[in-house]
């Protein structure tokens, strides 16, 4: 196997095992998406990363070839192959190649379907669709956890890099709530299927999806942070981001199966995770007591679950000239995929998002430290920060609740979800970031030193116009 492809795929931002030793053990190709004949010729090939630790991964490695000598999409070359079908030639990744890429969705257009060796990929499209062979490809520059392509002014593909199995979760919320004026989320108009075989194992995975491009589209972090550093009014967009997200809560509650989960379960796993990051984090070990006491305040509730967004932060928002839009709905992912598809409390997406406004304030006010020349300065900075993210919470809970005031289970519930989430960014941070663990350890502390002057562990609940704190 080429040490080029171990290389690519190591450095690639999509690549979820830096640090843990990976092998590439092997690598199934699945059959040609192209014509016999044509150039380039393009395939998904399927990595199998293997670790110190004896897990595995696979990854989608969709690759374009061209003759020996060819000069074409020199950016995207990877290397050289020889391969009994073609002989021998360069190798690229497709997702750089715009030739390829076009080749791609004539395969989705046309809803090819190719087998060979015992492997199948299917194209897939959902009627009535946009699509044409003819739209030219505009290949994304940035760094992203899978990779974008965009079709014109039309459609989006997105090809899914670690894979898993069965049908993909994105997919599947955006197939289920296509035409649903509640979601505000892209239209579905096609998707890549495959199965295939390694050793005595059958697979079975999505490639990649083809959804509606939104337009004029801002991204929710870009515009908040940049809100936060300027201490500009935010709240109108929050509390329209509020009703986005109960809009398509309510439409995922009517598509997918609801429950109720026991409240004394949902404490002690959030005071598991809390005990087993202290062990990463001793730091949190001194507010542990009350952590715990915020956690049991869910016992006696049994809150009503269904299908949530699961990683809901501002980097999964677009607002647009339509308003806000809501994409990624893969879940967390570090949980495994039925874990993502279980029902959960829709506070948990509240919670990431109220979190997400104090990230946002919390790296305001450290770029404001870091020119600030004097120490006032800082501090009023980080002063000014922090009532921007409380006036945000409070249009944002209000656009979602309709400005009706959290009942005592509900502000139990976010206070336990806006906890169980700071304590999951602490080990991140520890892990990945340590200069950045200050920003949810100190909101763990104002959480508890809340709790304890005033009995009541809810973030503040303004009215969209509340701005005297500011």
């Amino acid at each position: 196997m080429s040490a080029d492809l171990l290389d690519h795929i190591s450095r690639a931002r999509w690549f979820g095992g830096k640090g843990r030793g990976a092998e590439l053990r092997r690598v199934d190709p699945l059959p040609w998406l192209t014509p016999p004949g044509s150039w380039p010729a393009v395939r998904a090939e399927i990595a199998e990363v293997g670790y110190d630790d004896d897990t595995v991964e696979q990854y989608q490695l969709l690759l374009s070839y061209r003759p020996l000598g060819d000069g074409s999409a020199e950016t995207s070359r990877l290397g050289e192959d020889d391969l009994p079908q073609l002989g021998r030639v360069h190798r690229h990744d497709a997702t750089r190649d715009p030739e390829a890429m076009a080749a791609v969705l004539r395969a989705v257009v046309e809803e090819r379907e190719v087998s060979a060796d015992g492997a199948v990929v299917r194209c897939r499209t959902v009627a009535p669709h946009p699509l044409d062979a003819a739209l030219a490809p505009r290949l994304f520059g940035g760094e992203q956890s899978n990779s974008s392509v965009m079709y014109g002014e039309v459609a989006m593909l997105k090809a899914f890099r670690r894979l898993e199995p069965g049908r993909n979760l994105d997919i599947e919320v955006h197939r289920a709530l296509a035409g649903d004026p509640r979601a505000r989320a892209a239209r579905l108009h096609g998707w890549i299927e495959a199965e295939w075989t390694t050793g005595s194992r059958r697979h079975d995975a999505d490639l990649a999806m083809v959804v509606e491009q939104l337009h004029d589209a801002r991204d929710g972090w870009d515009l908040a942070l940049a809100s936060c550093s300027e201490d500009t009014d935010f709240t109108a967009e929050a509390t329209a981001l509020g009703v986005a997200l109960r809009g398509v809560h309510e439409a995922l509650a009517e598509h997918f199966p609801t429950g109720e989960l026991a409240g004394d379960a949902l404490a002690q796993t959030m005071a598991r995770r809390l005990h087993t990051a202290q062990r990463e984090a001793p730091e949190l070990a001194a507010m542990s007591g009350e952590l715990r006491s915020v956690f049991d305040r869910v016992r006696p509730l049994a809150p009503a679950t269904q299908r949530v967004h699961g990683d809901f932060h501002l980097g999964q928002t677009l607002l647009t000239s339509d308003g806000w839009k809501i994409i990624d709905f893969e879940g967390e992912p570090m949980k495994t995929m039925d874990e993502r598809r279980e029902p959960d409390s829709p506070w948990r997406d509240v919670a990431g998002l109220l979190r997400s406004f104090d990230y946002a304030a919390g790296s305001a006010a450290a770029a404001a430290a870091a020119s600030a020349e004097l120490a006032g300065d800082a501090a009023a900075a980080a002063r000014s920060a922090h009532a921007w993210a409380a006036a945000c919470t409070g249009a944002f809970l209000a656009g979602y609740t309709g400005g009706t005031a959290l009942a005592g289970g509900e502000t139990s519930l976010l206070a336990a979800y806006v906890a169980d989430k700071a304590v999951y960014e602490v080990v991140y941070e520890v892990r990945n970031r340590p200069a950045w663990v200050g920003i949810p350890l100190r909101a763990l502390e104002r959480l508890v030193d809340t709790d304890e002057e005033r009995g009541d562990t809810a973030p503040e609940h303004h009215a969209p116009e509340n701005r005297e704190d500011r």
